[in-house]
């Protein structure tokens, strides 16, 4: 059996990030520039990062809130990358009130942009949407901590999944990338 998060939605790569990112930039669509950061960097669904206003982002060195789909409270420490970009961002978008949505699209309209600007840079065979900033976010971390079962262990309790295997399924690990651990092998004893 197969569950919903097999193939909802793709993980990008961070160069494919990148070159969306600068897509939306040079359209001059900063919020959905941010969105990219912001989706990526705090590992949140859309129905966590349509709630926030920029008083609730700008300036700020850590960020609570109850996540919708689960109700559980989480803290988020913002990096100073993502700081900065909000704050330029902000600047970018004119200064909005304060009591504004940051991210005022639906749903079904940021996918749409987000398919329409993958498209644009040549990401084809994709299933792009707002939840490939999170699975993107997360395969990131997994790499950059070697692949290793801590780093699963920790994605599994930041991403709220019951098990490991659920995360493992989740990043969209491979038939190949378990096999390649055999290639460690390659030598005689």
């Amino acid at each position: 059996m197969t569950t919903s998060i097999d193939k909802t939605s793709d993980y990008l790569s961070t160069e494919e990030l990148r070159k969306l990112n600068r897509y939306f930039q040079n359209q001059k669509n900063y919020s959905m520039a941010l969105l990219i950061e912001f989706g990526f960097r705090t590992l949140l669904r859309f129905s966590d990062l349509e709630r926030f206003k920029w008083e609730d982002i700008l300036d700020m060195d850590e960020l609570t809130l109850n996540e919708k789909k689960t109700n559980k409270r989480r803290a988020i420490k913002v990096g100073g990358v993502l700081k900065d970009i909000i704050s330029k961002t902000y600047e970018l978008m004119g200064s909005p009130s304060l009591d504004c949505e940051v991210f005022d699209y639906t749903l079904r309209h940021t996918n749409r942009l987000l398919q329409i600007g993958a498209k644009e840079i040549g990401i084809r065979k994709k299933n792009i949407s707002t939840h490939s900033l999170r699975k993107s976010g997360a395969r990131f971390i997994w790499e950059e901590f070697n692949k290793s079962d801590e780093s699963l262990i920790k994605l599994s309790m930041v991403l709220n999944h019951s098990s490991s295997a659920i995360t493992r399924r989740y990043l969209g690990i491979t038939k190949e990338e378990i096999a390649d651990i055999y290639e460690g092998f390659n030598f005689k004893l």
